[in-house]
């Protein structure tokens, strides 16, 4: 538990990730696991500079949903805003919004390989 804990000063809203899933800790944990997989596949900064942007909204929204299940409410809700963005066909503050969050969703990333089992 002092894992889960520990991803509180990320933004991460455990207690609501458990009432999810039933208070299945493991369950929630392998989940938390495969999270940096999905941000290091994340190539929203590629597809926004290439002007790609019906690709970068569904892997934007993959990720908003991922962070939603897992109750990572600060990185949720910048996601939120920049599916909204992207869908006003307002790249630039798509792209201003992902730079805001990239250090947290970094470090974040890397606590959680850190402490991978």
């Amino acid at each position: 538990m002092q894992f889960l804990n520990s991803l509180k000063e990320y933004g991460c809203n455990i207690d609501s990730g458990l009432i999810r899933l039933k208070g299945k800790t493991d369950f929630y944990k392998r989940l938390i696991f495969k999270f940096p997989e999905v941000i290091e596949e994340n190539e929203f900064q590629s597809l926004i500079e290439n002007k790609e942007i019906e690709r970068a909204i569904e892997k934007t929204h993959l990720i908003k949903g991922v962070t939603a299940n897992l109750s990572f409410d600060t990185l949720y809700e910048s996601y939120t805003k920049i599916v909204e963005y992207l869908r006003a066909n307002n790249p630039e503050d798509a792209l201003n919004e992902f730079l805001k969050i990239k250090d947290l969703e970094n470090r974040l990333v890397e606590h959680i390989k850190n402490n991978a089992d």
